[in-house]
């Protein structure tokens, strides 16, 4: 039970953080987080080895090119919090810098996240993700209704009101040609880490995205 009592212990130290969320109180508590931080990357590291043997893009990815810092960029954001409170990891070819369609996991108390998917891709290559499910919709169709997906994610992902001038506003795919990205995420609460090892858990959880990632990465071929 040793990674899903950690993960108790992560939950409860980042509530406290978001109560106390300053340097003093985190230089007070820095030996216990540096402990927990520690723990988390190990099973972070297992993770990627773990989704590494079903999708060629997470293998050899390093950690420090996977995980998010604790600490907030403050300099333009009028929230001056110094820390987050969170601990979140990108898995995918070029890591948390991607561009391409990979895997999220988000762990912060009340808002747990599996994602993956296209995050707001910039507009050449949002054109061509939009032409690529016009131009194959069947495939997209069937990866996207595949009952291994559809029973642990949702489309959680900003929409146009209205059609892109591009395509018929009777277009039978408009739900997904209007969509801004393209992100499915699952919720799990904080019982899902109450196993023998919640690693394999969300490695088998985040490998039905797999089909969705090599969909969308055409465009980047």
């Amino acid at each position: 039970m040793k990674s899903a009592s950690n993960m108790k212990q992560v939950f409860a130290f980042l509530r406290q953080l978001e109560a106390n969320n300053d340097r003093s109180w985190f230089k007070e508590h820095k030996a216990g987080y540096d402990a927990l931080r520690g723990s988390w990357e190990r099973d972070m590291e297992r993770l990627i080895g773990l989704v590494a043997d079903y999708d060629d893009n997470v293998r050899g990815l390093p950690l420090k090119d996977c995980v998010y810092r604790i600490y907030r960029d403050v300099r333009f954001s009028k929230n001056k919090a110094p820390y987050k409170n969170y601990f979140s990891g990108v898995l995918g070819r070029g890591g948390r810098h991607t561009v391409m369609s990979s895997y999220y996991v988000h762990f912060q108390p009340g808002m747990i996240m599996l994602c993956g998917g296209v995050w707001w891709p910039e507009k050449p290559i949002l054109g061509k993700l939009r032409a690529l499910i016009d131009a194959e919709p069947e495939e997209f169709l069937r990866i996207v209704g595949h009952p291994d997906l559809t029973s642990r994610y949702a489309w959680e992902s900003d929409a146009l009101k209205t059609m892109p001038k591009e395509y018929p506003k009777e277009h039978p795919l408009a739900q997904f040609l209007k969509m801004k990205e393209y992100i499915l995420a699952m919720h799990p609460g904080e019982d899902y880490f109450d196993c023998d090892d919640w690693v394999e858990r969300v490695a088998s959880d985040l490998k039905p995205l797999k089909p969705l990632h090599d969909f969308l990465n055409y465009v980047f071929d």
